[in-house]
C-alpha cells in the first residue's frame, strides 16, 4: 500500500517532487500520479515501484496551467496517488492536492514566490472553552483562522501547540501563513544557570510532526522551540545540544523552509535563518526607540534580568518581533471603578481605560513594525482571550471585543519592507 505522500513544490522549475513510500516492493508495481485543476488533467506521471521504498517522481506543470498559491491567490491542484500492479490494476489510491509555492531569504526579506509578504501574524494557541487544547468541531478551525483575517492578520504562528492536521488544510485553501510549532513547556530543572534540559523526547516528537505536516503550502517556517531560556556558557549545554539536535534535524527533514532555533529568547545556533524577539512594550514610543537598532544590525535582543546574554549574537538574517501588543483589555472590568478586584483577568501593561485608548495603543505599536523597512513581519498577541488572558483580539467565546474592521485598516496599509527597493 502506499504511505504518507511527501510533496515539496519547486517552483523555479515549475515542479512538484514527489516522495511516494509504499510498504513492499512488488516485481512489475508502478507509483502514478495524476496532477489536475479545473480545466481538468495537467500532468501525470508514473515510476517503478518495485526497486526502492520510497519511489519519487516529478510533476512539471505546463507553463500555461501554472499558477502559484498565495494568501492573495491560494490556488490548489488536484493530486490522484496510485499504487497499480503489474497489469496495471489499481492496488491502492489517494486523492490529494498541492499547492504551488516557494519561500526564500533576500537580505533581511522573507519572499513568498519571489516577492516580499509582510508577514501579518496573530498567536494562535488553539484553546477552546468546550474543548480545550482540541477544536470541538471542524468548522471552530475554520472559524478561528476566518477571524484573523478579519481582524486584518494574514497569517498566524500555532503556539506551543501542533495543531489538528485539518487546521492545516483550511489554511491551505484560505490562503493563510502559518508558522508550526511545537509544544516544548516542561523542561525546567530549577537549576539556576542551567535551567532547561529538553531531552530526546523533543526531537523525536518535533520530527513526527515534520513528516505529517511537510506537504502543507500555507506553512511558510518552522520554530521547534520557544521561550526557552539559559544564559550562555562556556560549555555546551543539554538545551545547546537539544536546541542544535530540533535545527539540524528540521534543515535535514526539510531544506525547503526557512527554521528558527528557538523563538524570542535563547537563540543558540550560529546560522539560524531568522531571528526574533519578543517584547511587550507598551507604550509606541519606547517600542518604537527599542527597535531601532535592527537598522544598523543591532536589533533588539531579548536578555536575563540580570542583563546577561541568553541569545547568541545576531548576523543579519531575517528579523522580525514575534510577539508584541498583548493589550490588555476586559469590558467587565473596565466597567467597574477599581478595574479587576479578584485578579481574574491579566493583560501585558496597563489596561487601557477604554476601546478608544486600546486602538490607539494597538495602531502606535503596529505602525512602528509595519515602518520599519528592515522588519519583514510581526505577531501580535494574541487572537482570543484564553482564560484569565484578556489580552486577545476575540473573547475566549470568539465574541468581538472590539471592531475588527479598525483592525483590519490598521493593518492592511503596505509595508516598508514591501514597497522598499
Amino acid at each position: 500500500r502506499l504511505k504518507r505522500p511527501r510533496i515539496t513544490p519547486d517552483l523555479g522549475s515549475g515542479s512538484f517532487h514527489l516522495d511516494l513510500p509504499v510498504t513492499g516492493n512488488l516485481p512489475g508495481h508502478r507509483v502514478r500520479a495524476v496532477l489536475g485543476d479545473a480545466e481538468g488533467e495537467v500532468v501525470t506521471a508514473s515510476v517503478r515501484a518495485d526497486l526502492d521504498l520510497c519511489p519519487r517522481l516529478v510533476l512539471t506543470v505546463p507553463e500555461d496551467r501554472l499558477r502559484t498559491w498565495s494568501p492573495a491567490d491560494p490556488h490548489l491542484y488536484d493530486l490522484r496517488l496510485q499504487l497499480l500492479d503489474a497489469e496495471g490494476g489499481v492496488v491502492d489510491e489517494a486523492t490529494s492536492y498541492a499547492g504551488m509555492r516557494s519561500v526564500a531569504l533576500h537580505g533581511k526579506r522573507v519572499l513568498i514566490n519571489g516577492e516580499p509578504v509582510f508577514q501579518r501574524l496573530v498567536l494562535d494557541q488553539g484553546y477552546y472553552p468546550d474543548g480545550l487544547m482540541t477544536a470541538p468541531t471542524d468548522a471552530d478551525l475554520v472559524r478561528d483562522i476566518e477571524l484573523g483575517l478579519r481582524a486584518g492578520f494574514n497569517g498566524a504562528r500555532l503556539h506551543q501547540k501542533v495543531f489538528e492536521e485539518r487546521y492545516l488544510y483550511h489554511a491551505d485553501r484560505l490562503g493563510y501563513l502559518v508558522w508550526g510549532e511545537f509544544g516544548d513547556w516542561g523542561c525546567e530543572t530549577g537549576v539556576r544557570d542551567d535551567n532547561q534540559r529538553p531531552d530526546a523526547s523533543y526531537v523525536a516528537q518535533w520530527l513526527e510532526a515534520l513528516e505529517r505536516d511537510h506537504s502543507h503550502p500555507s506553512i511558510v517556517g518552522w520554530c521547534p522551540l520557544n521561550e526557552t531560556y539559559q544564559h550562555l556558557h562556556d560549555r555546551i549545554t543539554q538545551l545547546d545540544d537539544v536546541t542544535r539536535a530540533m535545527f539540524l534535524a528540521t534543515k535535514q527533514a526539510d531544506p525547503s523552509r526557512p527554521v528558527i532555533d528557538a523563538s524570542g529568547y535563547a537563540h543558540r545556533v550560529l546560522e539560524t535563518d531568522v531571528y526574533d524577539s519578543h517584547c511587550y512594550e507598551q507604550d509606541p514610543e519606547a517600542f518604537a526607540k527599542t527597535m531601532a537598532g535592527l537598522a544598523e544590525d543591532r536589533p533588539y535582543v531579548n536578555t536575563g534580568p540580570d542583563g546577561r546574554p541568553w541569545s547568541l549574537p545576531y548576523r543579519g538574517q531575517p528579523y522580525f518581533c514575534s510577539e508584541f501588543g498583548g493589550i490588555w483589555w476586559d469590558a467587565e472590568a473596565a466597567a467597574t471603578a477599581a478595574g479587576d478586584e479578584t485578579g481574574s483577568s491579566w493583560g501585558y501593561g496597563e489596561r487601557p481605560r477604554s476601546v478608544e485608548e486600546f486602538i490607539e495603543r494597538f495602531t502606535g505599536l503596529v505602525d512602528v513594525l509595519l515602518d520599519d523597512p528592515d522588519m519583514f513581519g510581526y505577531c501580535y498577541t494574541q487572537l482570543t482571550d484564553v482564560f484569565q488572558e484578556r489580552n486577545g483580539v476575540y473573547g475566549f467565546d470568539r465574541s468581538d471585543k472590539f471592531d475588527t474592521a479598525v483592525l483590519a485598516r490598521v493593518q492592511r496599509r503596505p509595508a516598508a519592507s514591501e514597497t522598499a527597493g
